[in-house]
């Protein structure tokens, strides 16, 4: 046997092994794409998985073909920018369609070879992209748009009745501001004309949002607030707010108000402030 019948064999064999691993990530790209196109969203995207399937079992009829398996099965002729859909390159010893046989050099085997495998490789590396890119693209669809076109609308046929009528939801608001004060009530006991007597209330803000507050006026214009107006009280945090009662201004031997104290943020979160005093 001569050395030159022994590379033969051994180019043949790895040629071999070489179309086998391309048919083997041929068939792994197809069998992905057939799970994609059985869960497409849109049928064009499915139509789209069919198409790129279609064109690699083009491409595996031609990797037989390649191999001496059998003749490639006659198929319409695909778009030029298709994967997978140019025609391979005939190796030494083949028949061509039209031309006939021809002969190479000795080296223009592996040549023509490393060319096929080469362009078998850039169409799948094709394949793969154009696979990637449909799938980011249908994952990219809201859930309300792959709803409407995977999901038929229906339509009720039972009868409406007389007279019912649907209420309408209102959303919850956002975010509601909560307020308490503590104690709600404080008696400042006796307090001789002409002096003052001072107490303290805290303030904790309940809620899920910052508050700044606001205390009404008094009816007798004799107490006076110490708290900061402009200071934002965040969520489970509190302020102290002083009341002092000024007896030199009281108009009315006895004081029972209610004061109210509003958060700016939302007026209906509001809280009352009780003072109770004797003057003398």
């Amino acid at each position: 046997m001569s050395e030159d019948f022994g590379t033969v064999n051994v180019r043949a064999s790895a040629r071999s092994r070489e179309i086998e691993m391309i048919r083997q990530h041929y068939r792994a790209h197809r069998d992905t794409l057939g799970r994609l196109a059985a869960e497409a969203p849109t049928e064009h995207l499915a139509a789209e998985y069919n198409r790129l399937i279609a064109d690699i079992d083009t491409s595996l009829r031609k990797l037989d073909e390649l191999e001496g398996r059998g003749p490639a099965t006659p198929a319409a002729a695909p778009l030029p920018s298709s994967p997978g859909s140019r025609p391979l390159v005939m190796t030494p010893g083949e028949p061509a369609p039209s031309v006939g046989r021809y002969e190479t050099s000795p080296g223009a085997g592996a040549s023509s070879s490393s060319r096929a495998i080469l362009i078998v490789l850039i169409g799948l590396v094709v394949l793969g992209a154009l696979a990637w890119l449909i799938w980011r693209a249908s994952s990219r669809l809201p859930p309300s748009a792959q709803r409407t076109t995977t999901q038929p609308m229906t339509t009720s046929t039972a009868p409406l009745e007389t007279g019912t009528i649907t209420p309408a939801v209102t959303p919850a608001p956002a975010a509601a501001a909560s307020i308490r004060v503590t104690p709600a009530l404080q008696d400042y006991g006796i307090i001789r004309r002409g002096t003052r007597a001072v107490r303290q209330f805290e303030l904790t803000n309940n809620s899920t949002i910052p508050i700044t507050i606001a205390v009404a006026r008094s009816a007798c214009r004799c107490l006076y607030y110490e708290y900061n107006a402009k200071k934002k009280i965040q969520p489970n945090a509190y302020e102290t707010i002083t009341v002092t009662v000024d007896a030199a201004r009281a108009k009315s031997p006895a004081i029972d108000e209610q004061l109210a104290v509003t958060a700016k943020e939302d007026p209906t979160a509001t809280a009352t402030i009780g003072v109770r005093a004797t003057i003398k």
